[in-house]
């Protein structure tokens, strides 16, 4: 078939001033020096600053004109760019909401130097909610913003709180799409002793799984049916348990107090990335939210980040139509993007 049309929607990007903070950081997460190269050290495994004691963490993760040059290798016609974790969580006092306004204020000028081919999206200060709410509606107000990106708690509450409503009610009435990132990884000590494999491949899709299960059994969808929820790598092992959660929604009646519904029911809602590697993984993502809700993702600049397969995986599991709806025009619509006429633009100087 023709090579579809692709807009990536997972994609990270460290400004450098975000880059400094955390590399004046001693404890993780931060950035370590090790004879003149950085690393990036986010698991306790990886404390020790050096060659294994961290991934080496280079210009590719800061540079636009990087970004690009990876988006044209692999016919990447336009990325909706976030800010990588572990965003402004270890910075919660009072200077989060400076620090989120001037990284979002970076951010949004993506579109205008790359003609329209990189379009960011915005992150939250992590000191309070009323301040995560005020942001929230900066960046719905922001022409150069096109959506958020959160981890599994903001401002300190899981995303099951009752406390979120009031930043729930903005993003679903402003249709802010939000895009859930793991950070911190599930069964962290359990997965100990593999480096980055196991945190990275299983604990980050088992943190998402958690938050998007205790976020859609708290009744958060059936109270605000019209928040656009991304949820990383295809939904971590959600389209896998949906049933089995349905069943034990069905046998808690403490549960249906909250969700008076089997939780089934708004998993549907999510969309999911697509960044799966494989066909049947793709499937089962498709069985549970539909063709309509999934969207392309590479995870660049990470060393997971693998475009080539997940083009492969998602033209053998998909029909062409269905490639290119999942490829760029459910993007496209969720994100209000335009088509990116001309090839191979640089940033300006």
């Amino acid at each position: 078939m023709t090579k579809p049309r692709l807009v990536d929607v997972h994609s990270h990007i460290y400004p450098r001033s975000y880059v400094d903070l955390l590399a004046a950081r001693h404890e993780i997460p931060r950035v370590a020096e090790h004879e003149g190269s950085e690393y990036f050290v986010i698991f306790e495994e990886e404390q020790a600053a050096g060659p294994g004691g961290g991934r080496p963490f280079d210009h590719t993760y800061w540079d636009l004109n990087e970004k690009l040059k990876f988006m044209d290798a692999n016919g990447i016609d336009q990325t909706v760019v976030s800010l990588g974790n572990p965003w402004l969580d270890p910075f919660d006092g009072p200077e989060s909401v400076d620090l989120a306004r001037s990284l979002n204020e970076e951010m949004a000028t993506y579109q205008a130097t790359t003609d329209g081919r990189v379009i960011g999206m915005g992150v939250l200060p992590a000191n309070d909610v009323a301040s995560a709410a005020l942001v929230a509606e900066e960046v719905a107000n922001a022409s150069g913003l096109r959506g958020l990106v959160v981890g599994q708690k903001i401002a300190g509450h899981r995303l099951d709180d009752a406390a979120l409503d009031p930043l729930w009610e903005i993003l679903a009435g402003r249709g802010v799409p939000v895009l859930l990132h793991p950070h911190y990884s599930a069964a962290a000590e359990q997965l100990e002793g593999f480096g980055h494999a196991l945190p990275v491949a299983i604990g980050f899709p088992f943190e998402t799984t958690i938050a998007l299960a205790r976020f859609v059994l708290a009744g958060t969808l059936y109270r605000h049916p019209r928040l656009r929820v991304i949820a990383s790598h295809g939904g971590g092992t959600l389209p896998y348990l949906a049933g089995r959660l349905d069943s034990a929604w069905r046998s808690d009646p403490s549960v249906q107090d909250r969700l008076p519904y089997p939780p089934s029911r708004d998993l549907a809602k999510l969309l999911l990335d697509s960044i799966l590697f494989h066909e049947r993984a793709l499937h089962a993502a498709a069985d549970l939210v539909g063709v309509s809700h999934m969207l392309y993702g590479t995870d660049h600049p990470f060393s997971i980040a693998d475009p080539a397969t997940n083009l492969a995986a998602l033209v053998g599991a998909f029909p062409g139509a269905d490639v290119n709806q999942v490829g760029s025009s459910n993007a496209a619509t969720l994100f209000d993007l335009e088509q990116v006429r001309g090839s191979d633009p640089s940033v300006a100087e």
